[in-house]
């Protein structure tokens, strides 16, 4: 059983007010008296209970952090850079996965509300819902949110994500420059923001040059895992499409699309070029070292925070930032 204030005043000689004034380091109880029972307490084992803590300073000191799972290199690289970014600044961080699912994702903002969050950010990724109401909770109780990665249509708050438009029109018109004219692109849902910018961005790109990407030529992945988009890729190769070109929404799809083509009899960068969109494994790690669109995270992180402490702080800002992202010419495509 835990340590109880009372038992901490006894053995202190104090009241028990006085006692929870000095562990809430408020100024009512003189230094010595303070530091006499704050030893006392961390001898007997205390921990004080954040739920109280957070009454009596009306701050919880917490952020909540929902992103869409854990096993994707993208997202645990924010989540490691969001929460050591938050410590740098006191506070500490609550977070959820939502697995792409709109009940869960809702569920998580009632959890934060109910830990009294002072700020949320939220990687969005929920294909059902494109303008989901359940945000106005946080609103509703004055808590401020920011986006990370990507964005909801219709929602008024700030977001900070790479320019996808402007990396894959890069990674498209290189990939122009070196031959290629029968694309294909493997990611996750088209309707998500984030994918959306990478169809169009191809699109627009290939049509300056007189080449219509259809939509077709879009594989939709239902789950972006390995193996899915392993499957995928062999149910385009077997229909004998053409194709010179492939870019894929990650590490881990695009060595699903290397192995499939190798299978088939393509060499890459010979026949098709293929360039990831993430550099999140150690180009060592790989099969063969991938071409890539390199993301800023940390810069993306940095900048998140920023605006969600400026919020917390009570200033109104509503900005939208785009982080430059770097492509990295490897092995995968032709010079």
């Amino acid at each position: 059983m835990g340590v109880s204030l009372k038992e901490i005043a006894k053995a202190a000689g104090v009241s028990e007010a006085t006692a929870s004034l000095a562990l809430n380091n408020k100024p009512q109880v003189n230094a010595e008296t303070k530091k006499r029972i704050c030893n006392i307490a961390a001898e007997m084992g205390y921990i004080p209970s954040i739920n109280a803590q957070n009454l009596t300073n009306k701050k919880s000191k917490l952020v909540g952090v929902i992103v869409p799972n854990i096993s994707n290199l993208v997202y645990s690289t924010f989540v490691r850079g969001l929460e050591a970014e938050l410590r740098k600044h006191d506070y500490k961080m609550i977070m959820a996965t939502s697995e792409s699912n709109i009940d869960y994702e809702e569920e998580m903002i009632k959890h934060f509300i109910s830990f009294r969050v002072e700020g949320a950010i939220i990687y969005p990724l929920i294909k059902e819902n494109p303008n989901p109401k359940y945000l106005d909770m946080l609103t509703a109780y004055n808590i401020p949110f920011v986006f990370i990665g990507s964005y909801y249509r219709g929602i008024n708050a700030p977001h900070v994500m790479s320019d996808i438009y402007g990396a894959i029109s890069n990674a498209t018109e290189y990939l122009y420059r070196t031959g290629a004219r029968d694309f294909y692109y493997f990611g996750g849902c088209k309707t998500i923001v984030s994918n959306d910018l990478k169809f169009r961005a191809i699109r627009d790109t290939l049509s300056n040059k007189g080449i219509n990407f259809e939509d077709s030529h879009y594989i939709e992945l239902q789950k972006t895992n390995y193996q899915c988009a392993y499957e995928q890729a062999v149910k385009l190769l077997s229909q004998h499409q053409k194709i010179d070109a492939a870019l894929a929404g990650d590490v881990y799809t695009s060595m699903a699309v290397y192995n499939a083509l190798r299978e088939f009899g393509f060499l890459v960068p010979d026949d098709v070029s293929l360039i990831s969109f993430d550099n999140l494994l150690p180009p060592e790690v790989c099969k063969v070292p991938l071409t890539c669109i390199e993301q800023n995270s940390s810069e993306i992180v940095h900048d998140t925070v920023d605006i969600l402490l400026q919020k917390m702080a009570g200033n109104h800002i509503n900005k939208n930032i785009l982080v430059n992202t770097k492509l990295i010419i490897r092995d995968t495509t032709k010079n």
